[in-house]
């Protein structure tokens, strides 16, 4: 499970104190614009196998521990073979990076590292469009109220733990990227989420305040960034109010897709 260490404990207050409009509405994708489970499990499902596959040996390995197998990545990231995901875990909120880095306390001591390995990286990003581009799946009805939104005048913008050119092709995909400001991924420079950097180069590229705008996001790591930059406040994807990540978030603000979030950010300051 990922851990999030929070600068600050709660956000500044409840959305009905606040008086300042908001200008900036920032999206995560997987989960929120994406349905997570169609799009990316076929992908991480693919790379646990290759990379069950090419340890040295088929599997011998030199540490104390049994030999590690696909069940093991997959559980270690917080999936199963079946596609159930737990949303705390790295698949749901964590990075590639953050992946790979998990994955590689499992394996033997004589295989590739595999942030560093070229063929390694070259496989992945194979195995992504093979197995992604063109085959983004939404999460029900996004180009609507995103549309909406965006007449209304809101600045679009999009905060991922995936990469930006990923992200921008799922975009496109779903025939949306042009409803969008900015996209910033965790290679984009400013790391990934919880860290408020990404939200915060958002803020100052469109002169908006951070209490001046709203994450909209799945994951406890989303709900951290909006805490850390200090947003005027979170609006939670979950498909139950009892799924949201974290028990603080207030009930109110949890909505099942974003078909329900044109009407909801409009009882919010404007």
């Amino acid at each position: 499970m990922m851990r999030v260490n929070y600068m600050n404990t709660e956000l500044p207050a409840s959305h009905s104190a606040r008086s300042k409009p908001i200008k900036l509405i920032i999206f995560d994708k997987d989960g929120v614009i994406l349905d997570l489970a169609a799009t990316w499990f076929p992908v991480v499902y693919a790379v646990a196998e290759y990379t069950i596959s090419i340890i040295p040996d088929h599997g011998a390995t030199t540490r104390a521990t049994p030999t590690v197998g696909l069940d093991d990545l997959l559980a270690h990231i917080g999936v199963d073979a079946a596609g159930n995901i737990d949303h705390r875990g790295l698949f749901a909120a964590g990075t590639f990076t953050d992946i790979c880095k998990a994955w590689q306390t499992l394996l033997p001591d004589n295989m590739i590292d595999l942030l560093t390995d070229t063929s390694y990286k070259a496989r992945v990003n194979e195995l992504v469009i093979e197995l992604v581009r063109g085959r983004s799946v939404a999460k029900g009805d996004v180009k609507t109220p995103l549309t909406m939104l965006s007449k209304a005048g809101y600045i679009l913008a999009l905060l991922t733990n995936d990469n930006a050119a990923s992200a921008l092709q799922n975009l496109k995909d779903l025939e949306i990227d042009h409803l969008f400001a900015t996209i910033i991924g965790a290679d984009s420079g400013f790391g990934g989420k919880p860290a408020p950097q990404g939200l915060l180069h958002i803020c100052d590229t469109h002169g908006v305040m951070p209490d001046q705008t709203i994450m909209v996001g799945d994951t406890i790591a989303d709900y951290g960034v909006a805490i850390n930059a200090k947003g005027q406040n979170f609006i939670c994807v979950a498909d139950d109010i009892n799924y949201r990540p974290d028990t603080a978030i207030d009930p109110d603000l949890v909505i099942p897709g974003l078909e329900s979030l044109p009407s909801l950010i409009e009882t919010l300051p404007r």
